[in-house]
């Protein structure tokens, strides 16, 4: 039997609370512990659930007692009362029927006169579910053992009293040493229920209940003994013992099959009906018996050892023989996965000679296996060694489910925590999410007006400044009696028109939102229109720029672009113009160079107006600046760098 470690999916909790690591630490350790000791199965494996009293309808509960003969006066050292679990099909209650309080007493004759009392328990006892109840009797002596049930289970009425009291035990067992004096011995009561197999006074003592097998955990690779397969099941197959020498035989103890194989078929190979006896020499010419279930079946005791007490007996030899076997598909067989003899609390069959009637020629069957010390895969204990170790493991699983609990409890604050604290955190992200989302919105709204202004300003001043002129110049047209100088008037008229509508068409440009290269390719349109006669160049970047500008940026450069542009139109002079773009980190540079006549020269008269003072303060709106450069052979440069836009 082997534990698993169980290890929680939230393990990794333990790195920030002290409480959780050291919870799963205890976890850890207790089960390696319970890994080591013998466990209780999960159920009973045989038919036999134990023994059932009749339920009082009237009477005192204490008319409820069983009674086993131990058959002689005996000193033992602890009594062991076995609960009932009822199969899952039954409803699966544990400790079904366990008296809440009870007496156990030890007497030498049957009527309990003199009587020694063992254990009197006066309150109201939990109910032990499948665990075992030791009463330490250390140097008690007798013949006759009985369990009264002072307060018995059985239905609560209204009133919280128990009505119709009635008493359920799997089994009693009595040790002395590695031997239950109780096996197989005469139970007494003033009721019982008898439907056996499930119920009767004998299952008291069969050595039949949840506890299955005296085994402890680990696993041992050699399995049994498996006869060969017969077609008929009453062919006659034994298996004898030698001793090497007459000895007084205390009990035989038979271990069923486990065979991995079958893991449904509990009891494996088990005999349906056989004899046990035993004789001072092989030849067994005068045999005595054990024990004889040839005349009826025996129900199959799934994985519990049958112990079959021998009460003394003088013998050197013991015989155990199928006399019908047990069916395994369309042919019968006898298996068995260990015999024990005991003799003066001794296993002597450890070392005895082992013969069979035949052996299944196929590993992992052979006769040494049958003395090995191990029943099917794990290492037969001794009785005392055993129930102790179900008592610790019982407790030991308390325990475990008491620190799974913790933990559990202790992870389920922390997955509150965390998903509070996660769904604070999304609440958290989307409140400023949408706050950025508004403040976003009243920046760009904030900007957008004032862009709004800035290009009202810019109608106002530029178009409308130009409208009001066609105005006047058309009424002072209208008024001119003088051919030529109507003519000049109407010349200035559409120049000044022509110029209206070239500023009318670069504010549509600026606000209008386009694909990438727009910026550039309304740059390169306009230095071809303001730049009429002039050998340009236009050198593109070699880096796109982002498909969305911001109308700020491109509004600033633009103007800049063509200030620059007006100022080469109107100061330089130069016939040929190179216009290109680049790159410098995080910097775009816009380059605009003539051959014109350059800046002036110290001593004379700079242009008068402020372009050059725009052109630098909307550069430095831009977080930017605005550079002239004038060698002495002529020519002027105008650098714009601004950050690259994004």
């Amino acid at each position: 039997m082997s534990a698993k470690t169980e290890v929680s999916s939230w393990a990794w909790l333990s790195r920030l609370d002290g409480t959780l690591k050291h919870l799963n630490e205890d976890i850890t350790l207790l089960q390696a512990r319970h890994a080591t000791l013998a466990r209780l199965p999960e159920e009973q494996t045989g038919e036999r659930l134990g023994y059932h009293s009749r339920i009082l309808q009237s009477g005192r509960a204490g008319d409820i007692w069983v009674q086993v003969d131990l058959g002689s006066n005996r000193e033992f050292d602890t009594v062991v009362l076995v609960p009932v679990v009822l199969p899952r099909e039954l409803g699966g209650i544990s400790g079904y029927g366990f008296p809440r309080r009870f007496r156990v007493t030890v007497a030498e004759t049957s009527d309990m006169a003199n009587e020694q009392v063992l254990a009197d328990l006066t309150e109201d006892l939990p109910n032990p579910g499948r665990t075992p109840l030791l009463v330490h009797a250390k140097g008690a002596q007798g013949r006759h053992l009985r369990v009264t049930a002072t307060g018995p289970t059985g239905r609560v009425g209204s009133d919280g009293r128990v009505n119709w009291p009635s008493l359920a035990l799997a089994e009693v067992m009595v040790l002395h040493g590695d031997e239950n004096l109780a096996a197989g011995r005469r139970v007494t009561a003033p009721t019982s229920r008898e439907a056996p197999p499930v119920w009767s006074l004998q299952n008291l003592t069969d050595g039949e209940s949840v506890l299955g097998a005296p085994v402890g955990s680990g696993s041992k690779p050699r399995k049994g003994w498996h006869s060969v397969a017969y077609p008929e099941a009453t062919t006659p197959v034994s298996i004898t013992l030698d001793l090497g020498q007459v000895m007084p035989l205390d009990d035989v103890r038979l271990f069923p099959m486990r065979w991995e194989g079958y893991p449904h078929w509990l009891g494996f190979g088990f005999p349906v009906r056989y004899r046990v006896e035993c004789a001072d020499d092989p030849s067994f010419i005068a045999p005595r018996t054990i024990a004889d279930f040839t005349g009826h079946d025996v129900p199959n005791p799934g994985m519990n050892a049958v112990t079959l007490p021998a009460d003394g007996i003088q013998a050197r030899m013991v015989r155990i023989t199928a006399t019908q076997q047990w069916e395994r598909f369309t042919d019968h067989a006898f298996a068995l996965s260990e015999v024990q003899v005991y003799s003066a609390g001794a296993n002597v069959a450890r070392q005895a000679m082992v013969t069979t009637t035949s052996v299944y020629p196929d590993k992992p069957w052979a006769n040494e296996n049958l003395v090995d010390g191990d029943a099917s895969d794990n290492p037969i204990l001794p009785l005392q060694e055993w129930v102790q170790e179900l008592q610790q493991s019982s407790r030991l699983e308390h325990e475990l489910k008491s620190l799974k609990d913790q933990r559990t409890q202790r992870e389920s604050k922390w997955k509150r925590g965390i998903l509070r604290g996660g769904i604070g955190l999304v609440l958290l992200t989307l409140t400023l999410l949408t706050t950025s989302l508004v403040r976003n919105s009243l920046r760009r709204r904030k900007e957008l007006r004032a862009l709004q202004q800035r290009i009202a300003r810019d109608l106002h001043d530029e178009v409308g400044s130009n409208l009001a002129g066609i105005s006047l110049l058309s009424r002072e047209a209208s008024h001119t009696a003088s051919p030529p100088l109507r003519r000049q008037i109407l010349e200035e008229v559409c120049r000044v028109a022509d110029e209206t509508a070239a500023s009318m068409r670069d504010l549509v440009w600026m606000v209008q939102p386009g694909m990438p290269g727009d910026l550039i390719s309304g740059l390169r349109l306009t230095a071809g229109r303001m730049l009429p006669g002039l050998n340009v160049q236009f050198q593109p970047p070699e880096t796109a720029l982002p498909p969305r500008l911001e109308l700020e940026f491109k509004r600033e450069l633009f103007l800049i672009f063509k200030e620059a542009l007006q100022n080469i139109t109107r100061h330089s002079g130069a016939k040929h113009v190179v216009i290109s773009f680049s790159r410098e980190g995080r910097l775009m540079v816009v380059r605009i160079k003539d051959d014109g006549k350059g800046l002036p020269k110290a001593g004379e008269t700079p242009s008068s107006g402020n372009g050059l003072d725009n052109m630098r303060q909307r550069a430095r709106s831009l977080r930017g600046e605005v550079r002239l450069i004038s060698p002495e052979e002529g020519g002027c440069e105008v650098q714009i760098r601004v950050p690259w836009p994004v």
